[in-house]
């Protein structure tokens, strides 16, 4: 599917919003804009939404490099790398119409994790296991950094945040790699990932203007109502 000029503004508003509300709420963008976007066309998910985020997650990684945590980090990344291995068979092997069905159930699950699981202690198992998951739905659907987020959910609000950027960068450029190697990041896709950085950008901005105007608690739950509305738009397109 071709984009016209007024299709790539939407989306890059939609980019600035979710940007906006993942500063405000601490919900990951993902969950935010992957239903809208998969509306627009499947092509942006998964690989040029990825590429796009590059450009937020490395000015939060530069920003914050001194409160990164090192110390999970290879654990969760093999286990990324494996989910990634396994995406890729999977999208070579998924009929593109269902796409919008592993997309909401994706995000679904994304919501019931963000509401449910409130405690968490990182291990050896939970390293590995937790970087398996958030690379699978973080390579098919771009919804893998919530269960990121889990993982790091114990540590101080600027570890958490530039921990989770510099991973997600790591995750980006293997995955991207990855997908380039076995044919699933065209020149396409390249140039719709460099079309929508400008709202990724912009959203980095602007948040800190807008984000002392939400309430945490109240801001979430409307987000998620947001991502679960979204996604049961998508898996209803794909049944029916």
């Amino acid at each position: 599917m071709e984009l016209t000029l007024s299709a790539y503004i939407l989306i890059n508003f939609i980019l600035i919003l979710g940007s906006i509300l993942q500063m405000a709420t601490g919900v990951t963008a993902g969950m935010i804009i992957v239903p809208f976007l998969a509306m627009i066309s499947y092509t942006l998910i998964p690989a040029p939404i990825a590429f796009a985020s590059l450009a937020l997650t490395i000015m939060m990684s530069y920003k914050g490099r001194k409160h990164i945590d090192t110390k999970n980090m290879l654990q969760i990344s093999l286990g990324m790398l494996a989910g990634i291995l396994l995406s890729i068979f999977i999208l070579k092997n998924i009929k593109f119409e269902h796409l919008g069905l592993v997309f909401g159930i994706f995000i679904l699950i994304s919501v019931f994790i963000s509401i449910k699981i409130k405690s968490f202690s990182l291990n050896t198992g939970i390293n590995y296991s937790g970087g398996f998951v958030a690379g699978v739905m973080g390579s098919m659907a771009a919804v893998g950094g919530q269960i990121l987020a889990l993982l790091f959910q114990n540590h101080p609000l600027e570890s958490l945040k530039s921990t989770l950027a510099f991973l997600y960068t790591l995750f980006s450029i293997v995955m991207l790699l990855l997908f380039y190697i076995f044919g699933e990041f065209s020149g396409v896709q390249f140039l719709s990932g460099i079309y929508m950085m400008p709202g990724f950008i912009i959203g980095f901005f602007l948040a800190p203007v807008f984000s002392k105007y939400f309430n945490p608690k109240y801001s979430k739950i409307i987000v998620l109502g947001m991502a679960t509305l979204g996604a049961m738009v998508l898996i209803t397109k794909s049944i029916f």
